[in-house]
Formats: C-alpha cells, sequence, structure tokens
C-alpha cells in the first residue's frame, strides 16, 4: 500500500468515529426533551440551625372576665425551630412590669405549654404579655351593669305595637353570667285606671341565636305607673344564667297603632300603650353607606324585623345587671 493512501485510510476512519458525536451533540443544541426528560431538583439540604430558636403562641386566658381576687390561668406556646434543644425564659408583663418568670425546656422541632396564675385586687382592665404575645384580663366587681346607652334620653319616647318587641343583644363580661335583673326607662299611657291592672308586658330572655327562649315572665303595667316622675324601672330575674350573648325582648302588647308598628306618645290615637326610651349613640347614622352602630330593634319572637329608616340606629334604653362570680 503505497503511503498516501494509508493517510487516506486514517482520515476517513476519523470521520466516521467523529460523526455520531457531532450528531448527539447538534441534536441536544436543537431538539426537544424526551418525554422521559425529569427536571433537575436541587437536592441541597437545608442550612441547620446549630442553635434553639424559640417562637411564642398567642396568649390564652381562662375566663374572659374574673372576679376581683379570683385567679386567672394565662398560657401560651414555645416552639422550639432551631436543631438542638434549649431553654426559654418566660416572663410575664403586666401593665408592663414583670410580675413572673419561668423557663421552658423546649426540645428540637418540640412545642410545649407554659402558664401563669394571675390575680388581681381591683377592678380594671389589665395587659398581659409574654414576649411579643399580649392579651387583656378584665377584672370585674359584682354585680355588674351592661349598659350601651349613653344614658342620653331623646323627648319623644317609642312604643312598639301588638306583639313586636323592644330586643337588645347582651354581650357578657364572663362566662358564665347570671342575669339578675333587667332595668327599662319607660312611660305609661292609658284610658282608664283598670288597664294599670288588667294589662301587662312580657319580657324574655333568648339565647346567643335568639332561637332559645331561657326566661320569660309577665309583669302588670302597673310597674310603669310613678308618683316620683322616675322612669327608670327594675324588674328582677331569678339568676337566668346564659353562656354567650344573649338578648332581651320587651313586649308590650300596646294598640291602636293603625298601620304603624312604632309609635310616640303625644300622637292623639296611640292609648293605651307601654313607651320605652331610647337614644342614638352613633354619631353618623346618618351618614349615607354608615354602618348602623347598634344592638337594639324591633323583633317578633326573638327574630329582629325590617323597620323604617327614622327608627334604625336607635338604642332602646334597656340594662341588664348581673354576676359572673363562680
Amino acid at each position: 500500500m503505497k503511503k498516501h493512501n494509508w493517510y487516506s485510510f486514517l482520515a476517513a476512519g476519523l470521520i466516521l468515529m467523529l460523526l455520531p458525536v457531532s450528531v448527539v451533540a447538534c441534536g441536544s443544541q436543537t431538539g426537544t426533551p424526551d418525554a422521559g426528560d425529569v427536571p433537575s431538583v436541587d437536592t441541597t439540604p437545608p442550612i441547620a440551625k446549630e442553635y434553639a430558636d424559640f417562637e411564642i403562641g398567642s396568649l390564652a386566658i381562662q375566663r374572659s372576665g374574673v372576679s376581683v381576687g379570683e385567679t386567672a390561668t394565662v398560657s401560651t406556646t414555645v416552639t422550639n425551630t432551631g436543631d438542638v434543644s434549649g431553654t426559654y425564659e418566660a416572663v410575664l408583663l403586666i401593665d408592663g412590669k414583670e410580675a413572673d418568670r419561668k423557663e421552658a425546656f423546649v426540645g428540637p422541632k418540640v412545642t410545649e405549654s407554659v402558664a401563669f396564675q394571675v390575680t388581681q385586687n381591683a377592678p380594671g382592665s389589665y395587659k398581659l404579655a409574654i414576649g411579643d404575645s399580649a392579651a387583656t384580663l378584665s377584672v370585674y366587681e359584682w354585680p355588674y351593669t351592661i349598659q350601651y346607652d349613653l344614658d342620653d334620653v331623646q323627648n319623644e319616647l317609642l312604643s312598639v305595637s301588638g306583639e313586636y318587641g323592644h330586643i337588645v343583644r347582651f354581650s357578657p363580661p364572663a362566662i358564665p353570667f347570671r342575669v339578675q335583673k333587667i332595668t327599662v326607662y319607660g312611660q305609661g299611657r292609658v284610658n282608664q285606671e283598670s288597664e294599670w291592672r288588667d294589662k301587662y308586658i312580657t319580657m324574655r330572655i333568648w339565647d346567643e341565636n335568639a332561637t332559645r327562649q331561657v326566661w320569660s315572665e309577665d309583669f302588670p303595667w302597673h310597674v310603669f305607673w310613678s308618683e316620683t316622675g322616675n322612669l327608670w324601672k327594675d324588674f328582677d330575674v331569678p339568676n337566668v344564667s346564659v353562656n354567650g350573648d344573649f338578648y332581651v325582648e320587651i313586649i308590650t302588647h300596646s294598640d291602636q297603632f293603625g298601620e304603624e308598628i312604632v309609635a310616640w306618645p303625644w300622637s292623639g290615637d296611640v292609648r293605651p300603650a307601654i313607651f320605652l326610651g331610647w337614644d342614638r349613640p352613633n354619631p353618623n347614622i346618618d351618614a349615607p353607606g354608615m354602618p348602623l352602630e347598634t344592638r337594639s330593634g324591633i323583633s317578633e319572637m326573638g327574630a329582629l324585623l325590617e323597620i323604617p329608616t327614622k327608627y334604625q340606629g336607635l338604642n332602646w334604653l334597656v340594662r341588664v345587671e348581673g354576676s359572673g362570680e363562680l
């Protein structure tokens, strides 16, 4: 074989050997991935926390309100997000001042609870804090009066017709709460003296959904008659226990309203009737689009009724007195 033929043979062999490599390389640059290709996943392990790192949960208080001298339990959780065990020193602050401290040993990725006992000897609201978490402890002396009116009695007392009622939703300061007295600002108008004795009002206490009667009693109209002119009247309640919001509904069984369900006492055709006082604590009641900040309404067997705009947003002068003492 001649020398130049030998070189030709070697060159041809090299071309054949490199050709598949070139084809594959070109295909990987311009083609689409095969269906079986799997996207790459970052398998870099997270950086370990070679220390204890604590997170404090929200504060929980055993009761929404307590009596003067009653012990309340305030608790929270401590979570160690680190990778080693550690000890957290929980400091309880009351109104910004240290009241107590406790140590909690918490393992890695573990949550532990910590609790304190708190007793206050004066009524009021106290801010409790542990770390960045805070809550308010309310301390009461009993009996306590729940009042939503501003004691700003309007000149025009109002009466609700027939079986319709004046209704107010109350939120107790403590749970459970015992209702002991209902106080109402009211006045009566009669045609004859016998109506003071023969006619009656009905008072009801409903549960938080206004679907179950907790208590009901009838009282004669003469309780609204007064020689002294004092229009605040007290109605005793036999320690009715509630465990959340509740409604007080007062049905006066007043007559002669025509087609109206609400009337005022100086209208000549409204008699006999019992009229209740009211006020408007919301200064924006007539502003368009403003929410009506009121807990009062007109009802039928506990259910709120749609009423004319001029009567919306009023607060009946109805108050509740009771005790949350355990």
